[in-house]
């Protein structure tokens, strides 16, 4: 399951126009929105992800535990899936989420303050 995933950096994502009170309101959010393109056949599937302390209120960190155990508990549900892009839209995203990933998915942890544009 996990190869199906992978990260991609991108400037200019466009804010959801959404107000979420947690990590757990945001991670609902995100299954239901994947469960949603299962259901109408799509097959390779996204989500945007972004600093949601500064968005939301809420700490980054903890959210991208919380929102990439459930995105993974949706891949492991519908084997289906045949990939999930995890976009981040600024540099807050990409280091908490990737981050979250290495350390319980990746075969190779990176070392501690390894640069993160790979």
């Amino acid at each position: 399951m996990t190869e199906k995933v992978r990260f991609q950096r991108r400037d200019n994502l466009p804010m959801p126009l959404i107000y979420l009170a947690s990590p757990e309101d945001l991670a609902l959010w995100y299954a239901d929105g994947l469960r949603w393109s299962l259901d109408h056949g799509e097959r390779s599937l996204s989500i945007s992800c972004f600093d949601t302390q500064r968005t939301f209120g809420f700490d980054t960190a903890r959210a991208a535990r919380i929102v990439l155990r459930a995105v993974t508990d949706v891949l492991y549900d519908h084997p289906e899936a045949e990939s999930l892009t995890i976009l981040c839209g600024d540099e807050e995203s990409w280091r908490a989420y990737r981050f979250c990933w290495n350390l319980w998915y990746a075969e190779r942890k990176p070392e501690h303050g390894e640069d993160s544009s790979d």
